[in-house]
């Protein structure tokens, strides 16, 4: 059986590190523990991408990574929990670039259009699709962790719920479930099949794209302009 192909070593992995190297025993200070944690997850990741969940080996990730396989054990438990801690990590970058594109107090569709195309771009990054295909692929064998993901997603899009509820109280958009049509909102950013085939597209073509979803995701809602859009609307005197 053939030896697989090393797996390169991530960005921001230390020289220690990608020079396969182990730390020195020893309890790390705060910020070395904060550190190591997060070459850990860069390595792992890395070989789950390459090898997958259930062929990936806690020994490989602990060489990419600079340290011993004792360490990672230490720092995660399990591989599962290494997986999942990979997902969160993910799923809370994500969310706080949600939360970053709602601007408190804004134009509802000026914020719905601009988080749409945030997201659209997002899912245009390659490591974006692989790491829901590494989720996707590993969840018949471990529906714990599909289970997790699911509730990781939905955490991701509290910031949009609670602006949709918002909206919907003040009778900017009507809908009767605002989790939900979070969740849609997503559906339809993700769901598209040069996003699950992993075909490149030009940024007008996404652009395009995000604002087809914008129309129709405020039709559906059946969108209310308030007074200050309709005034942003009006082209100057």
């Amino acid at each position: 059986m053939s030896k697989p192909m090393a797996v390169q070593a991530p960005a921001g992995v230390s020289r220690l590190a990608a020079a396969g190297k182990p730390r020195t025993a020893g309890r790390p200070a705060h910020d070395d523990a904060v550190e190591l944690r997060e070459h850990v997850l860069d390595a792992a990741k890395a070989v789950f991408m390459r090898e997958g969940f259930g062929a990936a080996r806690v020994e490989e990730i602990a060489s990419l990574a600079g340290v011993s396989k004792t360490t990672v054990y230490r720092q995660f438990g399990t591989k599962e929990e290494l997986f999942r801690s990979i997902v969160w990590r993910g799923m809370a970058d994500l969310r706080g670039k949600i939360a970053l594109e709602l601007e408190p107090g804004g134009d509802f569709s000026a914020n719905l259009a601009s988080l749409i195309d945030a997201l659209v771009e997002h899912m245009a990054i390659p490591d974006s699709v692989h790491t829901s295909r590494l989720v996707i692929g590993e969840a018949v064998r471990f529906p714990d962790i599909a289970k997790q993901f699911l509730q990781f997603v939905n955490t991701m899009l509290e910031p949009l719920t609670s602006v949709l509820e918002a909206a919907a109280a003040r009778g900017t958009i009507d809908i009767d479930n605002p989790a939900n049509a979070a969740s849609d909102l997503l559906t339809l950013v993700t769901g598209a099949p040069e996003v699950h085939l992993a075909i490149q597209t030009t940024r007008a073509e996404r652009k395009r794209r995000a604002e087809r979803i914008h129309r129709l995701l405020l039709n559906a809602w059946k969108y209310r302009a308030t007074q200050q859009s309709k005034a942003r609307g009006k082209p100057a005197p």
